[in-house]
């Protein structure tokens, strides 16, 4: 059944309520304590909570794990480059094969392990000691005033510093005695069958530009003062600097270099020759000093230099 309809208000009245009704404006107190019924609004977010959130995911824990030894173990592999080119066939194998819906979002973690593991092929062990205990040390103190890891990265850098050091040693006078066997062996097969063939070779050999020649005449003290008045940064750049001074061989007949002395203590007196002219190994380089190589070879080679007399 319809509803009556509301009869009209009687003659004189407006029909309007009495009573006003409350002021429909919120006011700031209003609103201030509805927003803390809600709570205070949340902060902007900083690197620092990104760098928080995603260190505590496992992949991004890996991942920054993985960057770190790279960057850690590059240094000690001499600034390598392979290792990175071969992470990147890695990954371009991965993308090609369409093997990353396999991995679940570890396709980049797989190319830093392959460049990882190229890095410490390329490093010894000790390289690993020392990169791992500086990654501990950066760790620390990232972390401080939280000490005691920075404290025990610091003790492993002290103990792994002192192993590498060690290592090097060992690894550097390993490599001087092979030089030394191989230049040596070199002398006993480019040296010359007597003491006055010597300084003949030496002009013969730089009028040539033979490098093999010249070079494996000098011994290591004869060969570094050699590159050092050549100004060069080897042997075989300072036989092009005599060469380019001395561009043809000499005359080699009768040459005036007498002999002097016997055995370990032989020289031979080039003061008189070209090698003694300014732009070659001057009046400072004119005696060569001769020694004989050990058996099977026994042949002569320059030992040293000498200066000439004054006269």
């Amino acid at each position: 059944m319809d509803p009556r309809p509301t009869p009209p208000p009687p003659p004189g009245e407006s029909g309007v309520p009495a009573v006003r009704p409350s002021n429909p404006v919120a006011r700031p107190d209003d609103v201030r304590a509805a927003d803390d019924r809600f709570g205070p609004p949340p902060a902007p977010e900083t690197p620092a909570h990104r760098w928080r959130r995603l260190t505590r995911t496992r992949k991004g824990a890996a991942g920054v794990a993985i960057l770190a030894a790279a960057l850690l173990l590059w240094p000690f592999a001499g600034w390598f480059w392979i290792p990175w080119l071969a992470g990147l066939v890695v990954l371009v194998l991965v993308g090609l094969l369409r093997l990353d819906r396999l991995l679940h979002g570890w396709t980049w973690h797989l190319g830093g392990l392959a460049v990882v593991v190229g890095l410490m092929l390329a490093t010894s062990p000790w390289d690993w000691a020392l990169a791992a205990s500086l990654g501990v040390l950066l760790a620390g103190l990232v972390q401080l005033p939280w000490w005691r890891l920075a404290a025990v990265g610091a003790v492993l850098c002290l103990v792994a510093g002192v192993g590498w050091g060690v290592d090097r040693y060992r690894a550097a006078q390993e490599r001087a005695a092979q030089e030394a066997q191989r230049s040596q062996e070199n002398m006993s097969l480019l040296g010359e069958r007597s003491p006055d063939r010597v300084l003949p070779a030496l002009l013969e050999g730089i009028g040539q530009g033979d490098v093999i020649g010249v070079c494996g005449l000098l011994a290591e003290p004869a060969r570094n003062r050699f590159v050092q008045v050549a100004g060069t940064a080897d042997c075989a750049s300072a036989v092009g600097h005599f060469h380019a001074v001395l561009p043809r061989v000499p005359p080699l007949r009768d040459l005036d270099a007498p002999v002097i002395g016997a055995g370990a203590a032989m020289t031979v007196d080039g003061c008189r020759t070209a090698w003694a002219s300014p732009g070659l190994g001057g009046p400072e380089l004119g005696i060569l000093q001769v020694a004989q190589a050990p058996p099977p070879g026994q042949t002569y080679f320059i030992s040293g230099f000498g200066p000439c007399p004054a006269a």
